[in-house]
């Protein structure tokens, strides 16, 4: 199959530039001036608007195996796709969780018949199963739950975390950390019980700055002594992050989702449990903060934690409604708006969901247009504004936090292995993705 887009606006080499972009078998072949002495298949006009890296989602939770009726394989990576999302990483936490060698393959063999767009796989930390650690191949990293959240991977004690930290520096693999302290968060959940906390606008109490940052601090104190390579995700406060980057290095690194960016705790009154995620909302100047350190580059990139679960979940009362909510497909277009309002650049979007998580998970061949490389992509009209609506989510739930929020900037094409998969709304269904090399 060959493909060339002629009169895309690409950046390359950190700078924009129209060109035209020949694909074959997958690969990107040429970048011309000229589309004279070339002949492909498939021919796409740009027509002079943007051409980027498909987007990279390293913090994804696809719910299969064991947890289909919220969300599968199929209908998360609808979402990814139409959001212009073309590699997923996957986490741990299903049913069975990913901490053995037979659980991973049997996640493989799900993804590779169902998913519309590439991916790659979280192996996760247990303790007892330290050996299946060593032996797992072609993983991203190795995840951590420092604080317990949805399933039932958490690892408290620090003589097997600094185990597992030792397993991550031999394999030469990143240590994820979901950064909150456990103990932190028990004490606080007992005084919510006893209280009567049951309201969500309680939940940045209940697991607080303060257990995300007790977290952070006695990672880094761990990394200083084994010297491996930690990734933080989700990070949620402007003290978590502030530790993070007195410590940084080329061993520290860091994440940040598009609902700490975007959403604070003054939205829990319209959203409910709708906002109710782990780490929580926090306030508006914690929003300022991270969105700062995202533009100058202290932040490595933006992931989503996607993370599905049915309404019916979501509406029962606070204690007993899961954290987590949807964000794969409404990534991109957020990120494109803050461009179109000029308080981003376009460039900024392109590192943060292409070109860096594929430098610090070392995908090969991913998150840049350049000969060689695969050809993802995806085409954005940055003059188009809509509108984001529950009922056009592709995701199993039907729901995203930024429901009725107006954003500029849509994803009118994404391009998998040089062949469109998503066009103005459709969907190539039959299309595989496939699996990433680390």
């Amino acid at each position: 199959m060959s493909l060339l887009i002629k009169n895309a606006k690409i950046f390359s080499k950190n700078n924009f530039y129209v060109k035209n972009v020949f694909c074959e078998n997958g690969k990107i072949k040429k970048i011309t001036d000229t589309t004279e002495g070339i002949k492909a298949e498939k021919e796409i006009d740009a027509e002079n608007k943007f051409l980027l890296p498909g987007g990279i989602d390293s913090h994804v939770h696809f719910r299969e195996p064991g947890m289909e009726k919220k969300a599968d394989w199929k209908s998360e990576s609808s979402a990814a796709v139409a959001g212009g999302i073309t590699t997923v990483i996957d986490m741990p936490n299903t049913i069975p969780s990913t901490t053995t060698v037979t659980a991973l393959q049997e996640k493989r063999e799900i993804a590779e018949k169902s998913s519309l767009v590439n991916f790659g796989f979280h192996f996760g930390a247990a303790e007892g199963k330290l050996e299946e650690m060593k032996k797992a191949e072609n993983i991203a990293s190795i995840k951590i739950f420092m604080g317990s959240s949805t399933g039932n991977l958490l690892i408290e004690e620090e003589n097997v975390l600094e185990e597992i930290f030792i397993i991550g520096k031999e394999k030469n693999l990143i240590c994820i950390l979901h950064a909150e302290d456990e103990k932190i968060i028990k004490e606080n959940t007992k005084k919510a019980k006893k209280e009567n906390w049951n309201d969500v606008k309680f939940h940045n109490k209940t697991r607080s700055t303060e257990a995300e940052v007790q977290a952070i601090k006695k990672a880094i104190a761990l990394q200083k002594k084994i010297g491996n390579k930690i990734h933080f995700l989700h990070v949620s406060s402007r003290k978590g992050l502030q530790e993070i980057l007195e410590a940084k290095n080329e061993k520290i690194s860091c994440e940040v989702c598009p609902h700490h960016l975007f959403l604070n705790e003054t939205d829990l009154e319209k959203l409910e449990n709708f906002g109710k995620m782990n780490p929580p909302l926090r306030t508006k100047e914690d929003n300022e903060f991270l969105m700062r350190k995202l533009i100058t580059g202290e932040i490595n990139f933006v992931a989503t934690d996607h993370a599905p679960h049915l309404r019916k979940e979501k509406e029962k009362e606070y204690f007993d409604a899961p954290s987590g909510v949807t964000g794969v497909e409404t990534v991109f277009s957020l990120l494109l708006n803050e461009v179109a309002e000029k308080r981003i650049k376009l460039e900024t979007v392109v590192k943060v969901l292409a070109e860096n998580p594929a430098k610090v998970y070392g995908i090969k061949n991913k998150g840049k247009i350049e000969e060689g490389f695969d050809a993802d992509f995806v085409l954005v009209d940055l003059k188009k504004e809509f509108t984001v609506k529950n009922e056009e989510m592709h995701s199993k739930c039907k729901w995203t936090p930024f429901n009725g929020i107006k954003l500029k900037g849509v994803i009118e094409k994404t391009i998998i292995a040089g062949e469109i998969v998503f066009d103005k709304g459709k969907i190539k269904q039959e299309f595989k993705g496939k699996e990433i090399e680390f």
